[in-house]
Formats: structure tokens, C-alpha cells, sequence
């Protein structure tokens, strides 16, 4: 007999599952063919949590809000965030000079010691932990379609009027207009003797932190790396990285595991509604030329929560709440909406879509 939910999330990663868990008051399944931050991204991250130092641009000032509601929710939820702070650190001589342009901008509070910028908003959260106190409704399995039938869409043997599409890099269906590009990232746990006790997390050009005496070492750090797989020769380039930060004797590495980021082409996440691509710029078809779109067509009952790239543990809760909020309320999404892409997509590709869409009629 097939089970019919309220909304079904694709994708068992970090935004799937909070997605997941934001939606748990309704019936809500979350699917993934490996299981619950099994695989790729999720399984792999440092799950640092972080601020950004730069300029007080939109892109900063959502990320440092993110990593605020995140470490204040993973607190509620239990799980133990290791909150201790965190120093960014200027990674050359070129970066020294930067630092001290975005001091005057930085909103979070923070002091200058241990020769950065010491956040007290700073964390790390173990994916394990998160797996076992997170709990939502889930099945593991592999979606190999996913189709509109009445009102209703069928994803395997389930039916949903919603589907909530969170599968990373990996896409399921053709968005013309969303580009997921796929970044290479790794953490490495090892044990090792450091000197003294570290103070706090540090980041450099990498994340590092020693708890209860493992030491783990993260980056997202590969761009067009299509073939990236786990080995020692780059675990160790990574190894060397954090001993710029702290000295490092000794290091025997436990374990080394890498995963593909979810990266948009703007470095914000995606969230929202999907654009009915060919209905759009049937109504709209000087958008091409750069006029606004009078009219968006979107596919009922279709949204995405993705593109966290290497910030998935710090942004995902903030993303899954502003979804649920646009659904349930019809809250403005702001710069996270996905039409923000379509835009500029048609405005440079719309034209070439539109020809080869005549050409295939």
C-alpha cells in the first residue's frame, strides 16, 4: 500500500536532516540511498563552526547569524557543541593588512589575541552526535525518478504533495538555472603531541581543534576536482597546514575521510521554490534581453534547500527555518531564494535555452 506524507526531503545530508527536522510537526519522510550523514559532504566535515571575517557585506552578516542560531540550536537539541571560541588567523603578510580593514566591520563581539581574532561564537560539533540526537522519520532509499502524478508526486513507493529537494552536488532533476558545483573537502583525525593545550579552535588555512585528545584537522580546499579521493600525500600537505598554526609533534593519522561540498555559484545558499523554467520565459520573454520577469511560474510543491558548500553544519539549520517559514508563512526569503539565479541565468543563458528548445520542437 503506498504511504503518502505532508513532505517528503531528498537528500540524508546535513540540510536534508534539519530540513527534516524543522518540518516534524507534519507527516514528513526524509530519504537517502546511504542513510543519515552517511556519505559524501556530511559524513565528511569537520562540522567546524565558525564565523567569517571580512567585509560587513550580506554574505557575512548571514553566515555569522548562522553560526549563532546554529550553535544555540544544537544546544537545545543536545548536542554538545565544544563551544570554546574560536581565533581566525591572517594566513600571510597580505592578509595582516586585510585583517585590519575588516576589524572595524566585524559585528559578532570578538578580542584580538593569540594573533588573530578571537570569536567567543565559535564551535564544533561531532556529525555522529548530531545523527543521534537529531531524530526525524527516514528510509533508506535510492530514488531513481521522481514525477508528478495528479496532484501528487511519486518518489518510489511514497506519494507527497511536497517534495523538499536537499541532494547536494548529485542532482536529481534538471534545474537549467541551478548550478551545484562539487568542492573537495576533507577531515583528518589523528593523535599527536601539542605543547601546550589548546586555548580554543583555530583557523588558518585550515580548521584545527584537539578534543579529548583527538585532533581534528579540516578544509574544504578543491575546486573542478572531479576524481579527489582520500590519501595520505594530501592529508599530509593538510597536516603541515596546521602546524603552521600550533607545533605539531608526532602525528599519527586515525582516520582520513573526504566528501564533495555543495557549492552555489555565488556562494550563498539555495532555497525556495523551483521556477517553472518554460512556462517563465514563455510569459516573460524579454527577460533574455535583462528586463525583470512580470510573472514566475513556479512547479507546485516543489523546493530545494542546498548549496551549503563547506559551511553545511552552520548554515543548514538557518536555511531549513527560513524554508519552513516561506512555506508555512510566506515569508520573504531574501537573498537565499533560488529566483535570484534564474535571473542572471536567463539574462545569459535564457536566449541559447530558448533556441534550443525551438530547435528540439
Amino acid at each position: 500500500m503506498m504511504k503518502h506524507f505532508d513532505f517528503i526531503v531528498i537528500g540524508g545530508g546535513i540540510a536534508g536532516l534539519l530540513t527534516a527536522y524543522e518540518f516534524r510537526d507534519y507527516k514528513t519522510l526524509l530519504i537517502d540511498e546511504d542513510g543519515i550523514l552517511s556519505s559524501g559532504a556530511s559524513a565528511a566535515a569537520g562540522a567546524f563552526l565558525f564565523p567569517k571575517v571580512g567585509f560587513d557585506t550580506a554574505y557575512t552578516r548571514f553566515i555569522n547569524d548562522a553560526i549563532v542560531s546554529a550553535l544555540e540550536f544544537y544546544k537545545s537539541a543536545g548536542v554538545e557543541t565544544h563551544k570554546t571560541g574560536v581565533t581566525l588567523l591572517p594566513r600571510d603578510e597580505r592578509d595582516i593588512e586585510k585583517f585590519k580593514k575588516y576589524e572595524k566591520e566585524i559585528r559578532l563581539p570578538f578580542e584580538k589575541k593569540y594573533g588573530g581574532f578571537f570569536f567567543k561564537d565559535g564551535g564544533v560539533v561531532d556529525p555522529k552526535d548530531v545523527k543521534e540526537k537529531i531524530n526525524v522519520e527516514y528510509e533508506t532509499v535510492q530514488v531513481k525518478d521522481l514525477y508528478k502524478e495528479g496532484e501528487y508526486w511519486r518518489v518510489g513507493e511514497y506519494k507527497t504533495k511536497n517534495v523538499i529537494l536537499a541532494t547536494g552536488h548529485k542532482a536529481l532533476i534538471d534545474i537549467p538555472y541551478i548550478n551545484i558545483r562539487p568542492i573537495w573537502g576533507e577531515r583528518i583525525e589523528g593523535r599527536g603531541e601539542i605543547k601546550e593545550e589548546l586555548p580554543c579552535h583555530f583557523h588558518k588555512n585550515c580548521s584545527l581543534t584537539e578534543i579529548n585528545g583527538m585532533i581534528k584537522i579540516g578544509a574544504t580546499h578543491k575546486r573542478n576536482c572531479p576524481d579527489c579521493r582520500e590519501n595520505e600525500e594530501e592529508a599530509y600537505e593538510l597536516i603541515d597546514k596546521a602546524k603552521e598554526i600550533v607545533d605539531i609533534q608526532n602525528f599519527k593519522i586515525s582516520k582520513i575521510i573526504g566528501g564533495f561540498r555543495a557549492a552555489s555559484v555565488d556562494y550563498f545558499p539555495v532555497v525556495g521554490k523551483i521556477i517553472d523554467v518554460d512556462e517563465t520565459l514563455k510569459m516573460n520573454p524579454k527577460i533574455v534581453k535583462g528586463e525583470k520577469p512580470k510573472f514566475l511560474s513556479f512547479i507546485e510543491g516543489l523546493y530545494i534547500v542546498n548549496g551549503m558548500g563547506g559551511r553545511g553544519f552552520s548554515n543548514a539549520y538557518a536555511c531549513a527555518k527560513a524554508l519552513k517559514k516561506h512555506i508555512v508563512e510566506n515569508k520573504d526569503l531574501g537573498i537565499l531564494d533560488s529566483k535570484r539565479l534564474f535571473i542572471k541565468w536567463a539574462r545569459k543563458e535564457g536566449e541559447e535555452y530558448l533556441k534550443e528548445k525551438n530547435v528540439k520542437s
